[in-house]
Parts: structure tokens; sequence; C-alpha cells
């Protein structure tokens, strides 16, 4: 069996890279470990061969571990810098060393630190959260972002796993955390759900997976 361990870089797609092995091994099946979005970078698993690929629900039913941060004062319509038709950004003033967030005449305070290790822990170790539409998940036969890209809004929930988080770096606007999901968990609806408790505008600007399983780069 031949899997390859790729670093996928930025705004390449998962069929992308494997369109690219297709080239290489033209008389041979090869597919991938589970798709990564085109903002999303770092590891990618390429099986060559049939044999190899009848092996790869061992990867895709892996825990995954990503470096990811989000921007508070961002929004954009796919919860990500890949926007489609929104992408908004708000101004931040502070004062008296308390920051705050202006979205037209309101005004929000950050959050603390403290705050959002409490609202993360309610994560865990499970939590129906909200799916985006624009995903490569297939409803149909028909990929999410496809519908969302015709106005089409399904309201899809299902439940996610978050076994740990860990908080990297915080100032506010930004946010970086290092998380280990169960392999059907999106990045982006964890922070659907921290916006919706806190009710400030965010975008994922950073998204590495840093490990399948046992498997990291």
């Amino acid at each position: 069996m031949v899997f390859i361990k790729v670093n996928k870089p930025q705004w390449v797609t998962s069929h992308d890279v494997v369109e690219k092995f297709k080239r290489l091994f033209s008389d041979q099946k090869v597919w991938h470990s589970g798709t990564l979005d085109p903002m999303a970078t770092w590891l990618l698993i390429i099986a060559i061969w049939r044999e190899s690929t009848k092996h790869l629900w061992k990867f895709l039913g892996s825990d995954k571990e990503y470096e990811t941060i989000i921007n508070f004062s961002i929004f954009s319509d796919t919860w990500d810098l890949d926007y489609f038709d929104k992408f908004e950004k708000y101004e931040i003033l502070e004062k008296n060393g308390i920051k705050w967030i202006q979205i037209n005449w309101n005004f929000i305070k950050a959050p603390s630190l403290k705050e959002i290790e409490n609202k993360l822990k309610e994560l865990i170790p499970e939590k129906e959260l909200p799916l985006t539409m624009f995903s490569a998940k297939k409803v149909n036969w028909k990929k999410l972002y496809e519908l969302a890209r015709e106005w089409i809004d399904l309201k899809l929930k299902q439940n996610m796993k978050i076994n740990s988080f860990d908080i990297i770096n915080y100032n506010f606007p930004e946010l970086q955390v290092k998380l280990n999901v169960w392999s059907w968990t999106y990045i982006r609806s964890i922070w659907y759900w921290l916006w919706k408790e806190f009710w400030l505008p965010w975008t994922l600007t950073m998204l590495k997976r840093t490990k399948i399983g046992k498997i990291s780069l």
C-alpha cells in the first residue's frame, strides 16, 4: 500500500491535488483522506493504488487536529476569507484599556479570555452545531456550496465532537486556537456557534490541519 503525506498549499483544492497525482500515476486509482477547504493548508493524505484507497476509511474516521485563527472584526457569508457575495470589516475601538467593536450604531465589548474559554468548554464532549452551506458535504448527491450559490439555505445541523482545545493566543479581534476534534466536526461551525453566543462578527482567517489520527507532517 502507498500513502503520501501532502502539505496542501492555500487556495489549492483537495481535488486539484488528487488530479496532479493522477497525472503522475495515470494507470492507478488515486484519492485523498478527506477534503480540506481551499483556504485550509497542511496535512492531506493521498492514497495510490486501489488496495491503498480501500484503507482510506481508517484516516477518514480518525480524529483530526487543527490550528485556527478567527477575526472578530470581519464577517463573510462563507465564514472564511473565500467569500461569495458578502465581506464586511468593522472598526475596533479602545477606551481605558477595554476594546470594543462598532457595528452600525451598536458597540459590543470584546469578550475576555475567560469568557471564551468557558464557552468553548460547553462544546466538550459533543454538541449539535449548524453546518455551513459553503462546504463540500453532499445532500442528495449535490454539494452544499453548489446549493449556497443558488441562494438555497437548508439550515442543517449535526452533532459534532470536540475532544480538546488550547487557546494559543488571544489579542482581540484575533483568536488563535488548537482543536482536537472528531472526524465529522466542522471548524467553521464551532466559530459560528461562538459568534451566536457573543453576537460578534467573525471570519476564519487561518486553518491548518496538523494531524490525522497519529499522523502529522
